[in-house]
């Protein structure tokens, strides 16, 4: 038997041969299988045609079917049309429950049934109703306007007074540690040292130690190499002063905003970014600054370990500039959680004895 071209097709290695006469898709390509699909395809539309042809014989062609009226019917027994005509017809249904009987119950009965008060559960007596959602863990987010109020709060803390800003220290506190009133230690208007609201950075950073700001900040009035602070030979490793930011880059900037306190005494980079802990743990411990930028997880970590040692620290000042979902670093759970874990573990006592104090600054504001 020959295929449409006028050759049989060739059959590859281990190729089952297909039936002479039926090529792959059951289509018969020569002329005496032609012609019997053509039969096929005849007697298949006039099967169709007369099917369609008892219903087509009731009407007219282009005519639109007579509408049924209440009560045409064989099988309605003369009804009229009302709800109550085919209530017989619902009872025989075997999935159909009365509403008075289920007393408004599971289904779509459920809001024609029965009151609220009937039905504290919100479901029916069956059990079939949807659960109520649980309330997420978490609690409730913010509406909108406290959260604009929160921005702008952030926003203006820097420029607020000491009292102002410690009540929003103790409050970021109190919300991350659920502490009460007795446990506010140092979080009061005697443990933060307010900022001027103009000026460069490093004229803020100044004004805190107006009379000896070059032994603490640049390592003695030498100049870059001096090492030595108000009490004598400086340890490596012992700032005075700490710059806190809630990211790397933010680390990077508050350093950049510094040009002459890190030409005079280097300015320690405590961040995770392109920095291991072994490296700068290293460093800590071969060189000596006066001054640290880091973020708080990193901080923690190295003074956990006794890299960074304290002793000497003075001033703790941190940044609340917002980040691109208008967030600040108390606003950020992560770096929320981290600061004040730095703060219980290291600066609490010591800020409660008085020897350090906490300053707020929104770099956003600031100009090198």
């Amino acid at each position: 038997m020959k295929f449409k071209g006028g050759k049989p097709r060739p059959t590859k290695p281990g190729q089952k041969q297909r039936k002479q006469g039926r090529p792959k898709g059951g289509v018969f390509l020569h002329k005496k299988g032609a012609k019997k699909a053509e039969k096929q395809r005849a007697a298949a539309a006039a099967a169709a045609a007369a099917g369609a042809g008892g219903a087509a014989a009731t009407q007219s062609a282009g005519s639109k079917p007579a509408k049924l009226r209440p009560g045409a019917g064989a099988g309605l027994g003369g009804a009229s049309g009302d709800a109550d005509d085919f209530g017989h017809l619902l009872d025989d249904m075997p999935d159909y429950r009365p509403a008075d009987e289920e007393g408004g119950s599971g289904g779509e009965g459920e809001g024609e049934g029965g009151s609220d008060a009937e039905q504290p559960g919100g479901g029916g007596g069956g059990g079939e109703g949807r659960p109520a959602k649980r309330r997420r863990k978490g609690g409730q987010k913010l509406s909108a306007l406290e959260f604009e109020a929160a921005r702008q709060l952030a926003r203006q803390i820097a420029d607020c007074s000491a009292e102002e800003q410690a009540d929003w220290l103790w409050a970021s506190y109190q919300q991350q540690t659920a502490a009460s009133a007795l446990e506010r230690g140092g979080l009061t208007v005697e443990g933060v040292a307010s900022l001027p609201t103009e000026g460069s950075l490093e004229e803020r950073l100044k004004a805190l130690r107006p009379d000896s700001w070059q032994q603490e900040f640049c390592g003695g009035a030498g100049g870059k190499g001096g090492g030595k602070g108000a009490g004598g030979e400086r340890p490596p490793g012992s700032p005075s002063l700490l710059l806190v930011s809630p990211s790397a880059i933010g680390a990077v900037n508050l350093i950049k905003l510094c040009p002459q306190f890190n030409k005079a005494c280097k300015i320690g980079k405590l961040f995770a970014k392109h920095f291991k802990v072994a490296e700068q743990e290293e460093v800590l411990r071969t060189q000596v600054m006066c001054l640290a930028a880091g973020t708080p997880n990193r901080l923690c970590k190295l003074a956990d370990g006794g890299a960074l040692k304290l002793d000497r620290l003075k001033h703790v000042v941190l940044d609340v500039n917002l980040d691109a979902k208008q967030r600040d670093i108390l606003a950020i759970p992560e770096t929320r959680a981290d600061w004040w874990q730095f703060y219980r573990q290291h600066l609490a006592a010591p800020l409660e004895a008085g020897a350090i104090k906490l300053s707020i600054i929104n770099s956003d504001d600031l100009r090198a």
